[in-house]
């Protein structure tokens, strides 16, 4: 609750915001107008805020030494894929030259094709399961998909961790939830570790105990968690008694789920796009800004894969010598590396899939941290 009513008041500093940049543009500055679509409230918002957060950070930043203005339309998809679709119904009415967001894959999967159909480039930067950039050629994933994420925690588990037996437990009816547990099982497979279990539950129900029940039944040595948001909370706290190994997916990749499931989170493995641990200059400088400019509230992710969003579309700007959807795409289309706050980013052949090294972290005293390096 605490968050969602933190989104409601800050979505008018955010306008406000944007207001301010486009007063200040001048003719040897182009400006590209963008929508940032985030679930501001609803059940994602505590993914939504943080995605909300970076994009505004780095718009505020830009325009600096002659790079790029970006402006920034926000609009909240309420954790709705109905309204999500709206939203970006109205992005394309206002014809503006690229969306970062939305902030769930299955309100993208939703709301995607309606800026595909446009001509309008969406940066997908916190979109991590289902098969995003095949909604069509205007979509393009910024942040680590679970296909790149779960199998570097699912190898950490296995090299680290002696891990040769799970069980998998996951939600039905979410789009995210169910793409995680898919590639789980890819994983799985794919690194020869047997899945002696492998249950699930509907969104939002209480079943989680009896879940938990039946994976520790089967006497795994590790349990693989597919599931966001209350649900994943729910999971961590009915295995409070498992004493295996932990891996998470996407859905545990912010400090909110983390500090909400307290103890039960400790020694939870998960992979992630970025972590602010990073001691690169850009991860500090980004880091430093975002506490200045959100006090009390800590960096993360989502945050950094947003912001990282931005930093895409001004190189595409750039290199598309125009601030139109046209041009963006086309710069897009041209880039073939971005160096960003999650570091250099590429897109080799014509992917639109970004490519770099995902971060396994573990969670260590309620916090994710780098996990220990092998051996």
């Amino acid at each position: 609750m605490r968050r969602t009513l933190i989104a409601l008041t800050l979505t008018v500093p955010f306008v406000a915001s944007a207001i301010a940049l486009a007063s200040a543009s001048t003719i040897t500055k182009p400006e590209v107008v963008a929508g940032s679509l985030a679930s501001l409230t609803g059940p994602a918002s505590q993914y939504g805020i943080s995605q909300a957060r970076g994009a505004s950070l780095a718009a505020a930043k830009s325009g600096t030494g002659g790079s790029p203005r970006v402006r920034l339309i926000l609009a909240d998809d309420q954790s709705s894929n109905d309204m999500g679709r709206n939203q970006m119904i109205a992005f394309a009415g206002t014809r503006v030259g690229a969306v970062i967001g939305p902030t769930l894959s299955g309100v993208a999967a939703a709301a995607d094709p309606v800026a595909v159909a446009s001509g309008i480039p969406v940066l997908a930067v916190t979109n991590t399961t289902l098969d995003i950039t095949a909604a069509g050629p205007t979509v393009w994933r910024i942040c680590l998909g679970e296909n790149q994420m779960i199998p570097a925690s699912v190898t950490y588990a296995r090299t680290t961790k002696g891990v040769r037996t799970a069980a998998l437990v996951s939600v039905t009816g979410d789009a995210y939830s169910e793409g995680a547990a898919a590639q789980f099982r890819t994983t799985a497979a794919a690194q020869g570790i047997t899945l002696v279990a492998d249950v699930s539950m509907p969104q939002g129900s209480s079943t989680a105990p009896s879940v938990l029940a039946t994976a520790e039944a089967a006497l795994p040595q590790a349990i693989f968690f597919a599931a966001r948001d209350t649900d994943a909370i729910n999971l961590l706290a009915a295995s409070r008694g498992f004493t295996g190994i932990k891996v998470g997916g996407n859905g545990y990749n912010t400090p909110t789920v983390i500090t909400a499931s307290g103890a039960n989170a400790n020694g939870l493995i998960v992979s992630a796009s970025w972590n602010p641990a990073k001691r690169d200059a850009a991860s500090r400088a980004f880091v430093t800004a975002y506490a200045r400019r959100y006090p009390g509230d800590q960096a993360d992710a989502f945050a950094a894969q947003a912001y990282a969003g931005v930093q895409v579309l001004r190189k595409a700007v750039a290199l598309g010598n125009g601030t139109s959807a046209r041009a963006v795409q086309r710069g897009l289309v041209r880039m073939s590396s971005a160096k960003t706050v999650l570091g250099t980013i590429r897109f080799p052949g014509s992917s639109h899939e970004a490519t770099y090294p995902a971060t396994v972290q573990q969670v260590s005293a309620g916090v994710l941290k780098p996990a220990p390096a092998a051996g």
